[in-house]
Formats: structure tokens, sequence, C-alpha cells
């Protein structure tokens, strides 16, 4: 079975907040067996994946019926991204933020899959460039999005630590 999309507005009801927090706990979990102390029970919280939900916001990647992952594309910029060597400074960007795949799914490209059809909307939706945060102290990530061509644009600190921040640059779709 092949792996699909869906934004999370289509599918906004209470089971759709209660999966995306399974999976968030899911990712806790190895997370901290990982020794990464990212997410906890303050954040992300049912209030900010409802949020996401209901905004539409929220991409859900799912294979039948089993949740893979999900990102969250919005425009939101955190308040701690000020001063960021920002390419496309004082230009309206994407962010993405709370990108999560089920730890049972690693290792198929999802994160990867997550983040190209979040690019993919963002262009369509006329952006320039993404803007994220990524947690120092989670070594895959970090490489993910390096990997994925996003440029480190600085630090900020947040409530867990030190976050680096990254920006890719949006070229039109080939």
């Amino acid at each position: 079975m092949t792996a699909s999309f869906k934004t999370g507005s289509i599918n906004a009801g209470n089971g759709d907040v209660s999966g995306v927090l399974a999976l968030k706990d899911a990712c806790v979990a190895r997370m901290h067996a990982d020794g990464i102390d990212q997410w906890d029970e303050v954040y992300p919280d049912a209030a900010v994946i409802a949020r996401d939900l209901a905004a539409g916001t929220l991409q859900v990647l799912r294979e039948g019926d089993d949740l893979l992952g999900c990102v969250t594309l919005d425009t939101t910029q955190d308040p701690l991204w000020q001063g960021m060597d920002w390419s496309a400074a004082g230009e309206p960007a994407a962010a993405v933020h709370r990108l999560m795949v089920h730890p049972a799914a690693r290792g198929r490209g999802l994160a990867k899959q997550l983040m190209a059809h979040a690019e993919t909307l963002a262009r369509a939706q006329g952006f320039r460039s993404i803007h994220l945060d990524c947690f120092t102290a989670n070594p895959a990530a970090l490489a993910l999005y390096e990997r994925l061509g996003y440029r480190r644009t600085g630090t900020a600190m947040m409530r867990k630590g030190p976050f680096v921040c990254f920006e890719k640059l949006l070229t039109a779709q080939a």
C-alpha cells in the first residue's frame, strides 16, 4: 500500500487530534530513548494539534488507516527567530513545525517525503522560502534538513535549550 497525504482540516475531528497525539507520544518515547529531551507534555500539546487541524495547516501522511507521520506548514514565525540570517528577510515565508514520523515507520524516507510535500505546498502558496528550527541535540533531524538543502541561519535559545534555525529558498517547480 502507498502512503498518501491528507490535509488535516479534511478530518479535523477528535479522532484526528487523538491520533496525532498518539503519534506524538510514540515520537516522544523514541526521542527520550535516544537521549533527546525535545518534546514533552508541555509541547506539543492537544491545543496546538487541535489548532493546526482547525486551521488546515496540519498535513497528515497515512497508509490506509495508519497514521505514519505529519507536518505543520503555516506562517507562524517564532519570535525567537528574529535576528536570524534570513536570505528573504522581510518577505512572507512559510514555516515548518512539528515534523513527526511514527518510530515504527522510520527508515522509509517519510520525513523527506513530508518535507517535499511541505515545500510543494509552500511554492503553491507563493512563498519564496521556508523557515524552521531544530533542536541541537537531535542529530538525525539536523542531518535531514542539511541533506534537504536547508541552510543554517543562526541559533535561538528556547525552553529546552538551543535550536538551530534553518531556511530553504524555494525555486519554481520543474
